[in-house]
């Protein structure tokens, strides 16, 4: 049994490209501001979990080894928080016929072992929502293609891929962020993004230099 729900998941992931990999902490929150639809897969000796997305609810799990697969709610249970993801975009239509068989009903078990709350900053008075948009260079030229991940502290709040200009937006609170950037092959730059106003336009250059407007 364990073998044909491995073999079924591995033909649905085939069709997909991995999104980024993830903490479980790291892909709630990123589910909670992205609203990815998708599988995400977390593979050890011995064992295997899929957690299964629709519009950015873990509405759906599988725990899958040699003993045979636990669905649902029974599957949650046995997260620990440790695991790490790859996150898969998948349509619809597959996930809610996967969902159909694993539904995840209470889902307090998933926020014991992932926060679910967003970090704030600042005190609550003090807080707006804000646009931050970015535009990665690689000295002149503009970076399409760039995968960039807004974090506070250890946790992903957001990510996206730079368009052709090299341009991506997201709404965040104000505050205070670390960037990361990598390009198509893998490398990575950081910087510390810090906005205080409805929408601020920065610039990030891979080559080495950071313009951060704020």
């Amino acid at each position: 049994m364990c073998m044909d729900i491995n073999g079924l998941m591995d033909e649905i992931l085939q069709q997909s490209t991995c999104k980024g990999r993830f903490t479980l902490n790291e892909l709630l929150h990123y589910s909670t501001t992205q609203s990815p639809t998708g599988v995400a897969v977390f593979k050890e000796k011995g064992h295997t979990f899929f957690l299964v997305i629709s519009g950015g609810e873990a509405n759906g799990a599988m725990f899958v080894d040699e003993k045979g697969t636990l669905f649902g709610d029974s599957a949650v249970l046995r997260l620990t928080g440790k695991e790490e993801f790859e996150l898969f975009p998948v349509m619809p239509s597959i996930a809610d016929a996967l969902v159909s068989r694993c539904r995840v009903f209470d889902k307090s078990h998933l926020k014991k072992n992932g926060r679910l709350d967003i970090p704030t900053i600042g005190t609550p008075t003090r807080q707006r929502i804000g646009v931050l948009c970015l535009t990665v260079r690689d000295g002149e030229k503009p970076l399409a293609g760039a995968h960039v991940a807004i974090r506070k502290g250890k946790v992903v709040m957001t990510g996206d891929v730079t368009d052709s200009a090299g341009r991506v937006c997201f709404r965040l609170l104000n505050g205070r962020y670390m960037c990361v950037v990598s390009d198509r092959l893998g490398e990575r730059t950081r910087c510390i993004i810090e906005f205080h106003e409805p929408q601020v336009e920065a610039c990030i250059d891979i080559g080495g230099t950071e313009d951060e407007n704020r």
